[in-house]
């Protein structure tokens, strides 16, 4: 049996039920019936759970029940695919979201194994610093919208030429996300070599990006891009302001941040102006960066 079958068997079944057709129903009607879905699901999990000798509270022993584990365990997943086929979503969807989720598990099991033990730490950006962002991103709008972004434009996310085509800026950004365009960006010239030499000279590497860490499949692609293009590093962290979260680690309680590699001219600048050293690409959207002796310009990762 393939993951396909257990979503046409379990639409044959909501068929005979009278569950609306994800086609045929209005968004209000679809929360109303995922609710409903999503209780019957929450009660085959309490079944589950009194097939065993959950209860070490009280006296009295119950042996448990793994014929019944089994068949509830059934009932759980059959809910669950309901709702997803009530969403429209499909078996090559759940794949792909099994196979994102099992790889984040993994290597961020991995990355919690990695106790920092008060080596030298250095902060490390992704987009544009690692990986080729803003031309893979405008490469995408030209693909998808036919909107030619200027990868030279002082403007980071291309406002004025979205707006110019009538599009929503942060709508855009989220259709990139859930494009997979995180997963298929291209890797900075480098970047595999500059995070080994690191680890190599006995750095920490935390990775830090501005990246949406509340979105899902951002958090997975980005798991997976870095471990689908050997990028070497200890811990990531998603946070959009990256001095206080630096503020509030133990590496700066410390005093163990060797330095930080960013392209943001804002973070760099506070990077700065707090006394961390930052290494920044040039590009055409940072050029106002105010350089001194805390920021350090380069054009190619040898460099650093």
């Amino acid at each position: 049996m393939k993951v396909i079958d257990l979503f046409s068997d379990q639409k044959l079944f909501s068929d005979m039920l009278g569950i609306p057709d994800s086609l045929t129903i209005t968004d209000a009607e679809r929360d109303e019936m995922t609710k409903t879905l999503a209780l019957a699901l929450h009660t085959e999990v309490s079944n589950l759970v009194s097939a065993t000798s959950y209860r070490a509270h009280t006296a009295e022993k119950v042996k448990p029940d793994s014929s019944k584990i089994l068949f509830e365990s059934v009932d759980v997943l059959r809910y669950a695919i309901a709702i997803m086929n009530l969403w429209g979503l499909k078996p090559a969807d759940f794949q792909d979201a099994w196979e994102l989720k099992d790889r984040y598990l993994r290597i961020s099991r991995a990355a919690e194994a990695n106790i920092w033990q008060g080596e030298k730490v250095v902060i490390v950006d992704i987009d544009d610093v690692l990986c080729e962002f803003r031309y893979d991103f405008a490469q995408w709008l030209f693909e998808t919208y036919g909107i030619n972004a200027d990868v030279e434009s002082a403007e980071y996310y291309f406002i004025n030429d979205l707006k110019s085509a009538g599009v929503n800026p942060e709508g855009v950004f989220e259709k990139f996300i859930e494009d997979g365009g995180f997963r298929k960006i291209s890797e900075v010239t480098g970047a595999v070599e500059l995070t080994q030499k690191l680890k190599d000279d006995g750095y920490y590497i935390h990775l830090l990006t501005a990246r949406p860490g509340n979105n899902l499949r951002c958090v997975y692609d980005t798991y997976t891009w870095l471990e689908s293009n050997g990028i070497k590093f200890d811990k990531l962290s998603f946070a959009s302001e990256k001095l206080r979260w630096c503020m509030q680690s133990e590496y700066w309680i410390k005093n163990s941040i060797a330095f930080a590699i960013d392209d943001s001219p804002k973070h760099a600048a506070e990077y700065a102006k707090h006394g961390i050293k930052v290494f920044l690409p040039r590009k055409p959207y940072n050029k106002e960066v105010q350089l001194c002796e805390n920021i350090l310009p380069y054009t190619s990762l040898k460099e650093i």
